[in-house]
């Protein structure tokens, strides 16, 4: 099969996956908005806002990095790095999410986070670091294993569509409350750490259980720090403005932004697809110094990201009002139009400029992503905080905005310096 119809069927298939999440994800939200109110809602968020960082300083790069290694690996016939890598992965999850918890706990033990109120909520939320941390490890290797429809159900598809159907009933039945919501990610983070153990076990490939694990662990650690800093750090992005809102202003704002990331997510959608599928294609046409596949890839994806992004942003800039009432409510009509409508130009942008991060960090550059996105991190942080006490919702989502503009600008001016291709879409 020509690389031309393997990129289209995985991005069809994860397409399928994400397009079908679309729904399921709204629906969720919806429930939990109208069930618990701005303030319940906004207290949720912000501790859903909280989880994927803690995350992240468990699994970190991980995925990003096996999935990088294992289709460079595989493509080798290196099956004894492979299972090193493997089996390298899935230990230093176990550690980090073991010193994770202790910590969390003891923070809780010692008085030294609060435990009422919203914080209390953080002790149940952290369970699902290490099931998070490991879930990822196999997602990432059977992305590079080429298989991303097989690597994203669980986790875009199946497990939403669980919890959304475990809410469901806990609010026919007058029984969602915050502290039943946050259980209940935690139940269905269980539910995918199961899908996608099984899911690995179906796909890896015979030959890696006779091999010997030999290890690279100095090349491993290495990369994998930057891969860490670059996954923190674009979770940090996402999330800083729904925690500054969460410190510094009121519950109904971190709903209202809350709401606004739902709605950017949607607009970046096409992009994340292409992020799920491209990146083992990028490794290989970079590692055989296929200049002119490399553009194609880059070109193509951003193109199509864009033509199905437009749309969708231009339907909540000129329509987010309506749209905000008729789903979640005439409540947050007002605190979330505007944070909508930002977050939603600032994320047409980011799909415009395609995917410069992920061009860079499976190239080898992830050094030079890492500071890029640093220093933008630093931006949003003191926008945020500057902006947030007086303008709400509307003030985080021009933080996130600007420093998302700012970050693509100059990966792209790197992507075209390092690798001497256009990634935007026209």
């Amino acid at each position: 099969m020509s690389l031309k119809r393997k990129l289209i069927r995985s991005f069809l298939g994860v397409g399928a996956i994400k397009l079908l999440s679309i729904p399921i994800s709204f629906g969720t939200s919806i429930i939990l908005a109208r069930t618990l109110g701005p303030e319940g809602f906004g207290q949720y968020a912000f501790i859903l806002a909280l989880v994927p960082i803690i995350c992240l300083t468990v699994s970190g790069g991980l995925p990003q990095l096996l999935t990088r290694e294992v289709a460079a690996l595989s493509r080798a016939n290196r099956w004894s790095l492979y299972r090193g890598a493997v089996q390298s992965a899935h230990a230093w999850v176990a550690i980090l999410s073991t010193i994770v918890l202790v910590t969390v706990w003891a923070l809780f033990e010692f008085s030294i986070l609060p435990t009422v109120g919203k914080w209390s909520l953080l002790g149940i939320a952290v369970l699902m670091v290490p099931l998070v941390g490991l879930a990822s490890v196999w997602t990432g290797i059977i992305k590079g294993l080429g298989m991303p429809v097989y690597a994203e159900a669980p986790q875009q598809l199946v497990g939403p569509t669980a919890l959304l159907f475990i809410l469901s009933i806990l609010a026919w039945q007058g029984l969602l409350n915050i502290r039943a919501a946050i259980w209940t990610q935690v139940v269905v983070a269980i539910f995918i750490l199961l899908l996608s153990n099984w899911v690995y076990l179906k796909v890896k490939p015979n030959a890696v259980t006779t091999s010997k694990a030999s290890y690279h662990l100095d090349k491993w650690c290495g990369a994998l720090l930057p891969f860490t800093m670059i996954a923190l750090i674009g979770a940090l992005n996402m999330q800083v403005g729904v925690i500054a809102l969460g410190l510094l202003s009121t519950d109904e704002q971190a709903g209202a932004m809350r709401i606004a990331e739902r709605g950017g997510q949607i607009v970046a959608m096409s992009l994340t697809v292409v992020n799920m599928v491209i990146a083992p294609y990028i490794v290989q046409a970079h590692q055989e110094g296929e200049k002119k596949q490399l553009q194609k890839i880059a070109r193509t994806s951003a193109r199509g990201s864009f033509l199905l992004a437009a749309p969708i942003a231009a339907a909540f800039i000129l329509a987010g009002g309506p749209i905000i009432r008729f789903a979640f409510g005439p409540e947050y009509t007002d605190i979330s139009n505007w944070p909508l409508v930002i977050i939603s130009a600032g994320q047409l942008f980011n799909v415009y400029f395609g995917s410069v991060a992920f061009l860079l960090s499976m190239c080898g550059h992830e050094r030079e992503t890492l500071k890029i996105q640093s220093i933008a991190l630093i931006l949003n942080f003191t926008l945020c905080i500057a902006l947030a006490p007086t303008f709400g919702a509307a003030g985080a989502a021009t933080g996130v905005t600007l420093s998302t503009i700012f970050w693509n600008i100059f990966l792209y001016i790197r992507v075209k310096r390092h690798l001497g291709i256009i990634s935007t879409a026209f």
